[in-house]
């Protein structure tokens, strides 16, 4: 079996339409005798059309003195961090995208850029991993999603307007990181083979949204992060460490004064592994936050 790489590129946008009245919705509640956090799935790239967003949302921002992000609100914007971004996702050592993957999966992607459109050239310095991101991200362009109207963007925005207090559960370098560490686990082969698969995002990102809508956890689990464990490695990089280190920190505003909102990627919510069972494990009540 291999990784579905579109797949996994979409749950790192989630990793990211809906009409806005939803009998459920992808945001939790864990509470203490001392303050209440709200656990909100997020999708980072979103269309005008997906919202409004539920109720659910706007019940958990406007009872949360603070919001917490993955990353600090507009660091990934600024020119420093697509600086490094891009120091790490190119080849620096005059090689090129088709030095690196097989005639076959070079053949196959060159025919995609041909056929959308795209001029391979721009990006015969990419690693494969961030080649295909590139392609994903220029197709649900393509759609109308757009980071900048994602739920991590929208709630940076409306908190910034209240003023409330923001901060995150990483650094930008941190998740640069995590992103470079792709190429290294996967083979390029299995990467490009989800090419082919980009001229049905519309069709998958549907899928991947039906059941955030409704916060199914079992659903979400397996389109999510199924994918994901047959790379042990991978998996235990991109959600394991990383719930595992952002679950003590959410603990601390269990622990600490005034009600929390934390907003991630959904598939860091599901799971065995995920942020939802890891509070439960510890003996906290999460449920699912109602109208």
């Amino acid at each position: 079996m291999r990784l579905n790489l579109l797949r996994t590129a979409l749950v790192l946008f989630i990793l990211f339409t809906a009409s806005g009245v939803w009998a459920e919705s992808s945001v939790w509640v864990a509470r203490s005798s001392k303050a209440t956090v709200y656990l909100a799935g997020s999708f980072h790239m979103l269309r005008a059309s997906d919202y409004p967003l539920p109720a659910e949302f706007f019940r958990a921002y406007n009872d949360s003195r603070k919001i917490i992000f993955e990353v600090p609100p507009g660091e990934t914007e600024s020119p420093e961090y697509m600086e490094k971004f891009l120091s790490l996702a190119i080849y620096n050592d005059g090689t090129t995208l088709k030095e690196h993957i097989t005639t076959a999966a070079y053949a196959k992607a060159e025919s995609f850029c041909k056929e959308r459109n795209y001029l391979l050239e721009q990006y015969q310095f990419f690693k494969p991993t961030f080649f295909v991101m590139t392609l994903t991200v220029s197709e649900m362009n393509k759609i109308g999603a757009d980071p900048q109207k994602g739920i991590d963007n929208f709630f940076k925005e409306k908190a910034m307007q209240d003023g409330k207090a923001t901060g995150s559960l990483e650094t930008v370098d941190q998740q640069i990181s995590l992103l470079t560490s792709m190429d290294a686990s996967l083979g390029s082969d299995q990467i490009l083979e989800s090419i082919e698969e980009l001229k049905q995002i519309e069709v998958m990102l549907g899928e991947l949204l039906a059941f955030w809508r409704k916060g199914d956890e079992a659903k979400m689990e397996e389109l999510y992060i199924k994918d994901l464990k047959l790379y042990p490695k991978l998996y235990q990089t991109l959600i394991v460490d990383r719930n595992n280190k952002w679950v003590r920190n959410i603990e601390g505003y269990l622990n600490g004064s005034g009600n929390t909102m934390v907003v991630v990627g959904a598939a860091h919510l599901v799971g065995a592994d995920g942020l939802i069972n890891l509070l439960r494990k510890r003996g906290y009540k999460v449920v699912k936050l109602r109208k």
